[in-house]
């Protein structure tokens, strides 16, 4: 009798523990970082010491019925869990996702500092696989990288994110945004590449939508006449790529011998020079009927003045001078 009630007393403690190990806990909010490679046994220690599980006993439990693989990386927790919550999250790798946006007209070496800022990736693993050929060229695209073709969007993406997936979702954004562009850019005798640097250019010299078709204008009437671009723009991203970009644009840097320096050579440079939004692609399916051949900004009154001849140009230079 005596046995009995040992071994029923024993049982009741041990329901009474596995009840309380089983019990959700109310956390406001912790994030936890789970290293690659870590065994599953140190995963539930660091778990039960973070407090997000009453026991590790529960975990241990649970997993030795589901024997599912508990995933690497950084999750978060808020409100009240369970250990069946904690565990889901970690066998689906249900990862605390990190807002990272794109702004329109950002380049890759931007969205690299980005990325890196917001611990997505290093900006270093960004830039070798977005400025690889390999990775164009898997998508059919034929540019040496994939500048201006991710587009500027807000993302959601988790703690070292392998570069190629954030590139396979930017890449796909601009697909799923273009959908309705792409099938017009060969009635305009361009390819989807040669469209996408015409953009990109656009966007660098304005964020007025209303100018965006008159600098497209002027680019594809200065290509008619076989005249050099001379966009800025273009002159600063050879610098970038050289690491010689410091904020300002020298009239040295407009000598500079690299094939982006659009003072230098005529036509298109090699690749797109930034990631152009949506009204930037369009103005460079819709450029203004106009026979313009220049254009200056005017800083005071944040805006181009544009022009079809030289000497309109040179006074309309001289004007903006003397503003300034």
């Amino acid at each position: 009798m005596r046995k009995l009630i040992l071994l029923s007393t024993f049982f009741i403690l041990v329901l009474i523990y596995l009840t309380y190990a089983f019990l959700p806990v109310y956390v406001n909010t912790k994030t936890v970082d789970i290293p690659y490679g870590m065994p599953t046994i140190k995963i539930i220690d660091t778990l039960y010491r973070k407090g997000l599980i009453r026991s590790r006993l529960s975990l241990i439990l649970i997993h030795a019925f589901r024997k599912d693989k508990l995933e690497a990386g950084e999750y978060e927790f808020s409100g009240y869990i369970s250990p069946f919550d904690v565990y889901e999250k970690l066998s689906k790798g249900i990862h605390k996702l990190h807002k990272v946006t794109v702004a329109e007209g950002s380049d890759l070496y931007d969205i690299a500092e980005l990325l890196e800022k917001e611990r997505v990736c290093k900006r270093e693993d960004f830039l070798r696989y977005a400025m690889s050929e390999t990775t164009p060229k898997s998508y059919g695209l034929s540019t040496p990288t994939m500048e201006g073709f991710l587009f500027p969007d807000t993302y959601f993406f988790s703690k070292n994110t392998h570069p190629l997936k954030v590139i396979d979702t930017m890449y796909r954004n601009f697909l799923e945004k273009t959908v309705d562009l792409r099938p017009r850019v060969a009635e305009k005798g361009l390819s989807i590449e040669e469209w996408v640097t015409v953009a990109s250019m656009v966007e660098k010299e304005t964020f007025r939508d209303s100018e965006k078709p008159l600098i497209a204008a002027v680019i594809y009437n200065r290509l008619r006449k076989r005249m050099k671009l001379q966009i800025d723009p273009t002159v600063i991203y050879a610098l970038k790529r050289r690491g010689m970009w410091e904020g300002k644009l020298k009239r040295e840097h407009l000598q500079i011998d690299d094939p982006y320096n659009t003072y230098l050579y005529f036509g298109l440079p090699p690749t797109p020079i930034c990631n152009p939004g949506l009204s930037s692609l369009k103005a460079a399916l819709e450029p203004a009927d106009v026979r313009y051949l220049y254009f200056v900004v005017d800083p005071k009154r944040k805006r181009h003045i544009f022009s079809t001849t030289y000497a309109q140009h040179r006074r309309n230079v001289a004007r903006v001078r003397r503003r300034r």
